[in-house]
């Protein structure tokens, strides 16, 4: 049986056709298709969905799935800026800022950093901070400006840090090279145990010493080799063996790699296992097993163990709590999964800004490792009962064994693709674990 939110979208629910959508997107309930994710997308915007809207936006400037279109990225990107997505803002400030597509504009860039940093994006709390700081606008003074800095230094994780840390300390993203602000901002993340941040925070306080100075290139390949990445790349590694294994019908060899990247913290190992054990696929069926499992995989960040749980909470199969449901909704949303917006909104009003002003308050539980949520694409099925479905001859939809994680097949993970940034002299520094 189908989720009861197709029944929603054919009756015109905004956020139900955004879950459609998603799922189409993701080879979710139903087969990957571009197509119908796009048209359903479409009619989630034309029902006034921000984040459709920016959904849209995403697939029309990043051409990876659909031919680049720079005048349906701009029409939509401005109108979830408009209806309030932060994102939206923060990428639409980027264009004005760089001045790539859009005619550069600093005071409108500004403006649209100013909005998404009031309704807590904090990349934008920075910009606004730098902005005021190096008097590239006339707004404010340098006591508002450290005051942005210091809320960045409230509500950023490591990673921002890092990020800004590196963008200072190699002039990249338009920021001006400045070792000292570098290690200001290193030493954010060092103090949280951040051992990238660390490394960084050691290297240029030795580059300041007059002892030794890393490139750009050099920088990275020492944070590509942390104990941190190669456990990371080692997790990897072992959930895209697992979805092979699985593909290929040998249930134990998958249960073994999925269990072994779970057993190294990886949210969606644990998600897999406990499915597994839901469905007594390779071992007895334990319930009381996978509900350990997905409780630490939803506090690990998985969004596909929230969403479960969200529906298990919503729909009897554990009592009934309302409150519960409502929490693993949100950190699901939060973390990607769209289709939980529907059912959020049938609990709050205008799920999207609810998300975003938890996820302000850190309701969105963190995966543990290097402090960042997990921003990898689910797994197909039906997430409501069950999700990894075997059929009647123990296949898949199409003919071999449903893929738990990734509806494109082994190791081609979409991702959740971010706002670009600005290309500085060396390029942008790539997103770390």
């Amino acid at each position: 049986m189908k989720d009861p939110i197709f029944r929603a979208a054919d009756s015109g629910d905004p956020y139900a056709c955004l879950g459609v959508a998603y799922y189409y997107h993701e080879g979710k309930e139903v087969d990957f298709d571009i197509d119908a994710a796009i048209t359903w997308y479409e009619r989630a915007a034309a029902r006034g969905c921000p984040r459709a809207h920016w959904e849209l936006a995403k697939l029309f400037i990043e051409g990876q799935e659909v031919p680049p279109n720079q005048g349906m990225y701009l029409d939509h990107l401005v109108s979830a800026s408009d209806m309030g997505n932060v994102d939206a803002q923060y990428a639409l400030a980027c264009e004005y800022r760089w001045g790539r597509i859009l005619h550069k504009d600093d005071q409108k860039a500004f403006e649209c950093f100013k909005r998404a940093a009031e309704m807590g994006h904090v990349r934008s709390k920075f910009m606004v901070g730098y902005m005021i700081q190096h008097g590239i606008v006339d707004e404010g003074t340098r006591g508002d400006a450290e005051m942005w800095f210091a809320s960045v230094g409230v509500s950023g994780d490591a990673d921002t840090f890092l990020d800004i840390g590196l963008d200072y300390e190699y002039g990249l993203n338009g920021v001006e090279p400045s070792l000292l602000e570098a290690i200001r901002w290193y030493q954010y993340g060092a103090d949280m145990g951040h051992q990238k941040c660390i490394i960084c925070y050691n290297s240029a306080v030795s580059t300041l010493a007059g002892k030794s100075v890393d490139g750009y290139e050099g920088r990275m390949e020492k944070l590509m080799n942390t104990d941190v990445q190669r456990e990371t790349d080692r997790r990897e590694h072992l959930l895209n063996v697992a979805d092979e294994y699985l593909s290929e019908g040998d249930d134990k060899a998958a249960f073994e790699s999925y269990m072994e990247s779970a057993k190294l913290g990886d949210a969606d190992g644990m998600f897999a296992v406990a499915m597994m054990y839901h469905q007594g696929i390779h071992v007895k069926r334990n319930d009381k097993k996978a509900l350990e499992l997905l409780m630490r995989a939803a506090s690990a960040g998985s969004c596909d163990a929230q969403f479960f749980l969200g529906r298990a909470y919503d729909n009897d199969e554990y009592p009934r709590d309302e409150t519960q449901a409502i929490k693993y909704y949100a950190q699901a949303a939060a973390n990607g999964f769209l289709a939980a917006f529907y059912y959020l909104g049938r609990y709050v009003d205008h799920p999207e800004v609810y998300v975003r002003r938890v996820r302000g308050h850190r309701i969105v539980v963190r995966d543990g490792h290097e402090g960042r949520p997990r921003r990898r694409s689910g797994r197909p099925g039906s997430h409501g009962i069950h999700v990894l479905q075997r059929g009647r001859s123990g296949a898949g939809p199409q003919g071999g064994r449903q893929m738990v994680r990734s509806g494109r097949g082994p190791g081609e993970r979409r991702g959740h693709m971010q706002p670009r940034a600005h290309e500085g002299p060396r390029g942008r520094h790539p997103r770390r674990s």
